[in-house]
C-alpha cells in the first residue's frame, strides 16, 4: 500500500474517532447530577426507603446548553412511589437563569412556591421547576404530592 494512501487512511480514522468522542464528551451530564437528591433525603421527606437511582444524561434544553442527568428513584417498601429528578448545571448562574426563564414558555407556571432555591414554580402538569445559582433542576413524584415535592426542592436547594 502507498505510504501516501496509508497517511490518509490512517489521518483520516483519526478525524472520525475524534468527531465522534468529542460528540460522546459533550452528552456526558455535567456537575453533581444525582448526587443533589440522595435516597436518604428522599426518605427523611417520604418516610420509606428507596434505593440508588436509575441514571441517564438527558438533552439540553437549547442548542449548545449542557447536558443534564435524570435520576429515577423507585420505593423500595410501601406504596410505590416514585421520584424523577431532571438535573442541569449551567456555565453561570446568567445563563442559568436565562434558561430557566426560557423554559416557562413551554411549562407554564400554574403556581409559584416561595422560599425554594432563587426561584421556582409549579407546571401545570404538578412537577416543580428550581433555580439556584447556577444549577437547574425538575422534580416529579407518582403520585403527586405537592407538599413532599416542595420540601424535597428545599432539601436539595440547601445543598447547592
Amino acid at each position: 500500500m502507498n505510504s501516501k494512501l496509508r497517511f490518509a487512511l490512517i489521518a483520516a480514522a483519526f478525524l472520525i474517532f475524534g468527531a465522534s468522542s468529542a460528540r460522546i464528551a459533550c452528552a456526558a451530564p455535567q456537575g453533581p447530577g444525582c448526587s443533589l437528591l440522595t435516597p436518604a433525603q428522599i426518605q427523611k421527606v417520604l418516610g420509606q426507603p428507596f434505593g440508588a437511582p436509575t441514571v441517564g444524561a438527558w438533552p439540553p434544553a437549547y442548542g449548545q446548553a449542557p447536558w443534564g442527568s435524570q435520576c429515577h428513584y423507585s420505593s423500595q417498601k410501601g406504596p410505590h412511589v416514585a421520584v424523577t429528578f431532571i438535573v442541569y448545571v449551567e456555565a453561570s448562574p446568567a445563563e442559568a437563569k436565562q434558561t430557566f426563564q426560557k423554559l416557562t414558555l413551554w411549562f407554564p407556571a400554574a403556581s409559584t412556591p416561595s422560599g425554594i432555591g432563587d426561584s421556582a414554580y409549579i407546571d401545570k402538569n404538578g412537577a416543580i421547576h428550581v433555580l439556584k445559582g447556577k444549577v437547574r433542576y425538575f422534580i416529579s413524584l407518582s403520585p403527586k404530592n405537592e407538599k413532599q415535592m416542595k420540601d424535597l426542592a428545599t432539601s436539595v436547594a440547601a445543598g447547592i
